[in-house]
């Protein structure tokens, strides 16, 4: 039976989603049957092994969260006040992964990283199990990277031919000369101000106005030093999964009915009424198809591997926008990227031993490469 690391929780602001995510997966990769090997990253991005019985609660990892120094956290396991051990990494080593308190290996053949956002699903800690030579699951470094920066992606789509909002970049050192006049002459109004490198809707705003727009401003330079102000696009919030390395397919097409004008972080995770979730979605089989289509593309265009899911627009007259794409989506209850899968035909159970074999199959295909001139 594999060790499979399963890695959650991390420094971004989608923390908690990532535990949710993390508490569901485990029980599948069980089922596989797989041995899960939990590993916690806490909020100052130090690493714990997990070796309870049951999925850890909230209350557990927050002790986790207070602590920062490796010999204060030994001392707290050694008394029995944390469930969590301490973990070291040694790149190189024929054990990378050790607990920091008496250098015991964990065996670990495969990670399945589920930490969204910064630092989790930015290329950081893909880099990361590069250095450890061990596999994982989802996209490579750069997809990752490309993925999570949204303006990078919008220049890299364009390139590709690929259509997406309009948008303007602007940097914090920017801030104080931001022209709303001349960001309403080139984009219109409504506009929506987005953290460039966040994700679950973390930091995004709807401006109707230079009061709203003032106060989007502040809000997404809250969560990154780089926004992202877009031309509304007037549609239907459509999603489509992909899975695949070399030749990945596409799941039904499924749509968002936001109750409150867009999917907004509440809306996803915190209101249960926030929004509809349709499956299949209520466009025809020729839209269907040409969005799987176009998804296809931007997963092949932006090197993804693994898994993704793609975020459209489409309009009344029937023309798609790429939307944004999510690299490492999330794997709770309602989350779109399994359950679109689930009424693909494709079971959870059978969809993370998939993705599994993928991340194998690329580890085989990158050791075969040459690294001696």
């Amino acid at each position: 039976m594999q060790n499979v690391g399963l890695v959650f929780g991390g420094k971004s602001a989608e923390h908690e989603i990532s535990i949710i995510s993390a508490r569901n997966i485990d029980p599948i990769l069980k089922q596989i049957p797989m041995n899960v090997v939990r590993i916690y990253l806490n909020r100052r991005g130090a690493f714990f092994l997990i070796e309870s019985r049951d999925f850890p609660g909230a209350e557990d990892l927050e002790k986790l969260n207070e602590l920062s120094e490796s010999s204060d956290a030994t001392a707290a396991v050694k008394s029995g006040a944390l469930l969590g051990h301490p973990l070291s990494l040694h790149p190189g080593s024929f054990n990378p992964v050790r607990k920091t308190e008496n250098g015991e290996a964990v065996d670990i053949d495969i990670f399945f990283p589920i930490v969204h956002g910064t630092g989790g699903e930015d290329g950081i800690l893909q880099g990361l199990f590069h250095t450890l030579d061990r596999p994982f699951v989802g996209c490579d470094v750069f997809a990752s990277s490309l993925g999570m920066d949204k303006s990078a992606m919008k220049i890299h789509l364009k390139e590709a031919g690929i259509p997406s909002a309009r948008h303007m970049t602007f940097f914090d050192h920017q801030r104080s000369s931001i022209d709303f006049e001349e960001v309403k002459s080139k984009l219109g109004l409504p506009v929506f101000l987005k953290p460039a490198r966040q994700g679950s809707s973390v930091g995004v705003s709807r401006a109707t106005d230079q009061s709203s727009f003032q106060a989007a401003c502040d809000m997404a330079f809250r969560f990154d030093n780089c926004i992202l102000v877009e031309e509304q696009i007037q549609g239907k919030e459509i999603e489509c999964a992909v899975l695949g390395n070399e030749i990945p397919r596409a799941s039904i097409i499924g749509q968002i009915l936001p109750k409150d004008g867009f999917y907004s972080y509440e809306s996803k995770y915190i209101d249960a009424d926030g929004a509809k979730l349709l499956i299949p979605a209520d466009i025809s089989a020729e839209e269907s198809a040409r969005v799987q289509k176009l998804a296809l593309e931007t997963y092949v265009t932006l090197s993804c591997e693994g898994l993704a899911r793609v975020d459209c627009f489409l309009t009344e007259k029937g023309e798609i926008y790429i939307n944004e794409i999510n690299t490492l989506p999330g794997f709770t209850n309602i989350s779109m990227y399994p359950t679109l899968w689930e009424k693909t035909g494709l079971g959870r159970p059978d969809l993370l031993k998939a993705l599994l074999d993928l991340a194998l199959q690329r580890k085989k295909r990158q050791d075969a490469l040459e690294t001696r001139h």
